[in-house]
């Protein structure tokens, strides 16, 4: 019973926080109207007086709901340790990053701006490798994955034309997204299934 109390905790937990992905940039761009992804990042929220709270707070709280998301899921799709490991690393990795990105401020500039770029490329990799290494034993079942990492990476040209890093920020943050509610509700599906059949825990 307890099992089963926290499994439906942690599912709440995690679709309000998927869903505050969505929820917070378009609150935070309430408050502040004038702002104009085109000329500033979304990273003006955490240092907007209005918003300074409210933001850095969502994105911790987003950072932990990525990871719990991604944790729980490996074990599922992975059963070889060094293939586990390597992901787990990654998503340690990235999961730092964006916490940094939510604590340091833009005011710290460089150092900002590293945590940053580490978290859009090891995430963007992790995804990437997560739907690779899925491929390397079943080639269609890791195309989603793959396909989300390389759109990811491509989104990266949204830098060319515009002068901020918004418009590339919010079309990266949709892909995540996507790729999140995706993996969750497949891995909601499958303990589901299991919890009725009582079969071991393992994706085929």
């Amino acid at each position: 019973m307890y099992f089963i109390k926290a499994r439906i905790i942690r599912r709440i937990y995690l679709m309000g926080s998927l869903s505050l992905g969505v929820l917070a940039p378009i609150f935070c761009w309430y408050m502040i109207p004038d702002f104009n992804p085109i000329h500033r990042p979304l990273s003006y929220f955490g240092v907007a007086e209005l918003t300074f709270w409210y933001w850095n707070i969502s994105v911790i709280i987003i950072a932990s709901a990525l990871f719990i998301n991604a944790y729980r899921s490996i074990p599922i799709y992975f059963t070889n340790l060094n293939q586990k490991k390597l992901l787990e690393v990654l998503l340690s990795i990235s999961f730092i990053a964006l916490c940094a990105v939510a604590l340091i401020s833009m005011d710290n500039f460089i150092i900002h701006r590293i945590a940053a770029y580490s978290f859009f490329l090891v995430y963007n990799f992790f995804v990437f490798c997560f739907g690779f290494i899925r491929s390397l034993k079943y080639v269609r079942r890791g195309l989603f994955s793959i396909s989300i990492g390389i759109l990811m990476l491509l989104s990266s040209l949204l830098l060319l034309p515009f002068p901020s890093y918004g418009i590339f920020e919010i079309a990266y943050f949709f892909l995540l997204l996507l790729w999140n509610t995706h993996l969750f509700y497949k891995r909601i599906e499958f303990e589901d299934r299991i919890l009725k059949k009582k079969e071991p825990l393992r994706l085929t």
